[in-house]
């Protein structure tokens, strides 16, 4: 028997683990070890096959918080080990404040009739169950309460490890309702989108206005408040996971308000440019969309409900070059906290357009991070949020669910605290529940290996990449005052609906998808060299960066001299806030 010299160690977030008998089986321990350690715990683990008379010295020397026993072999021969062992740990005087038992489910079950005990694994559980253990919930039944039940809290609640969010919404309400508690049961994610059919994002509040025949178009379709506080009954199971929704694309505020009289929305999702007639999403032209988008964001920002513009991804979506996807999540930025919001959603939306190679993706995502976290400070946060595109997922199954991984394993190099998880079945057919919970369990085994790893990348070609892209951006940005034309605008035009229409109808932002759009230019070409999304001079067959596109733009539209533009942009670095 191995002794221990009597020593006192400093007990909080302190815990002793070890394999009792003549148990070998040391897999889980070490699992149940390398998140504990992400935590801040001290772990102290005492090997396998681990005598009575030794974990009960290890105990008097170090006074853990938390003692973890596992037995995965018969479950007849565990009963005397336990009855012996615990009759032994009565007598001590400083006892653990919580007590965990791993073994198969066999052997659970007869441990379970020794009421010493605080928490069970059988193996594979939720990473949902090891934190609320290890985030001092005593009992099985209490842990819910320790949940926080708003985005900033439960965020923080869970790091070191990012939330998981994923999108789903089916065409029945009955079988929406249903899904929502088997995916909140299997405990796997903390936000779930509710997808609505287009009736409810255009005419929620104009039942006369909607077409009977597109019930369920798009997702679930609602269309009373009550369908919306069953949605949020329907949550209540499980891990207790928040609901968000679309912004809806006419009547935000009204949907605002009623969003969080229901389901108390995690976040809002509004655009800029985006959900109108433009991209036929929506009732409203360009600009009184961005006259109305602009108002929903201020009326969030007043009212302390953190934002996301899902907004920059759209120009990818449609071919647009990397830097004004980049431009624009900076602008994004910008109107934001000039708007009041508190917390930012920056969602990075990767593989988009779909061949982007991996590392000149991550460059034009650091590009984007690295400008937005210019303007954090105490009443500006930025939260990282990070997807795969869902345009990269192929038919076959098998290679969606390692383009899923793959694609996770990158944009885990962001630290992001939301991880948004596309289902792999997104390419043959909308996501259902056991869809989605097995998309976040392929996630979830990622984040493991990856936060249990210090992997990053960082190489020149990388770095020169994201500085060209940031350097366009601002250049970009820094031509938005030029736009303005009264005095009004000139005031702060960066959220002037004026200005901003102005970027679209002149082609400053422009992407190959929007030709013959009536709002839009349409006149860009572009092209993947080199893994990375340019802008090509049609003429000439070769690309060009978006500083050399836009002064030529410009002075063709006799809006200013191009030559003279350039010049005062490259001596402005950065906006005025």
């Amino acid at each position: 028997m191995t002794k221990f010299k009597k020593e006192k160690f400093n007990k909080e977030k302190l815990i002793l683990t070890t394999c009792m008998g003549q148990c070998v089986h040391v897999a889980g321990v070490q699992n149940f070890i390398e998140i504990a350690k992400q935590l801040g715990f001290t772990c102290i683990f005492l090997g396998p096959a681990r005598a009575k008379e030794e974990i009960i010295e290890a105990i008097k020397k170090y006074t853990p918080e938390i003692v973890g026993l596992s037995y995965r072999l018969t479950g007849t021969t565990v009963k005397p080990l336990l009855k012996k062992l615990l009759a032994e740990m009565k007598k001590l005087e400083d006892r653990p404040s919580k007590l965990i038992f791993a073994g198969t489910p066999e052997v659970v079950d007869i441990a379970k009739q020794f009421k010493e005990f605080d928490h069970f694994f059988v193996g594979g559980e939720p990473r949902y169950e090891i934190l609320s253990v290890l985030k001092n919930s005593h009992h099985r039944e209490e842990s819910n309460k320790e949940i926080p039940s708003d985005l900033i809290s439960r965020i923080e609640w869970k790091k070191p490890y990012p939330i998981v969010r994923a999108h789903f919404g089916l065409p029945s309400l009955e079988d929406t309702l249903e899904g929502i508690k088997t995916i909140a049961e299997a405990k796997v994610i903390d936000v779930i989108s509710i997808a609505p059919d287009q009736n409810t994002q255009e005419n929620f509040f104009h039942p006369d206005a909607q077409n009977k025949e597109l019930a369920g178009a798009g997702g679930v379709p609602l269309r009373n408040v009550e369908d919306f506080r069953k949605l949020d009954e329907a949550r209540n199971y499980g891990n207790h996971p928040l609901l968000r929704i679309y912004a809806g694309t006419r009547d935000f505020i009204k949907l605002a308000q009623l969003y969080q009289e229901t389901i108390k929305n995690a976040w809002a999702a509004i655009p800029i440019f985006w959900f109108n007639q433009m991209d036929g999403r929506g009732p409203l032209a360009l600009k009184e969309s961005i006259i109305q988008h602009l108002k929903a964001i201020k009326w969030h920002g007043k009212h302390s409900i953190p934002v996301e513009i899902n907004d920059p991804h759209h120009w990818s979506l449609r071919n647009a070059p990397d830097a004004i996807a980049v431009a624009d999540m900076y602008l994004c930025g910008i109107i934001a906290k000039k708007l009041g919001v508190k917390h930012f959603v920056a969602q990075y939306m990767f593989n988009t357009p779909p061949n982007l190679s991996f590392d000149m993706d991550l460059a034009k995502m650091l590009a984007k991070n690295e400008l937005l976290m210019s303007l954090q400070d105490k009443s500006f946060q930025i939260i990282k949020q990070v997807r795969a595109g869902l345009a990269s997922f192929p038919l076959n199954l098998n290679k969606a669910k390692g383009q899923l991984a793959a694609a996770t394993m990158i944009q885990l190099l962001l630290k992001p605290d939301i991880v948004h998880v596309v289902s792999f079945s997104e390419a043959s057919h909308a996501a259902l529940p056991e869809d989605i919970i097995e998309s976040c369990n392929i996630v979830d085994q990622v984040v493991q290996r990856m936060y249990s790893s210090n992997i990053t990348v960082h190489t020149e070609q990388i770095e020169k990449r994201k500085r060209f892209l940031i350097d366009q951006a601002h250049w970009i940005i820094n031509l938005i005052p030029y736009l303005a034309k009264t005095s009004h605008e000139k005031q702060n035009p960066w959220i002037s609906p004026s200005v901003l229409e102005r970027l679209v109808s002149y082609g400053i932002f422009d992407a190959p998808h929007l030709k013959n759009n009536a709002f839009a230019k349409g006149e860009i070409t572009t092209e993947l060299i080199d893994g990375a999304c340019c802008s090509i001079n049609r003429v000439l067959q070769k690309s060009i960066d978006e500083r050399e596109r836009i002064t030529k733009l410009m002075a063709d539209l006799n809006e200013c001299s191009g030559e003279n533009l350039d010049m005062k942009l490259l001596k402005k670095e950065e906006v005025t806030e």
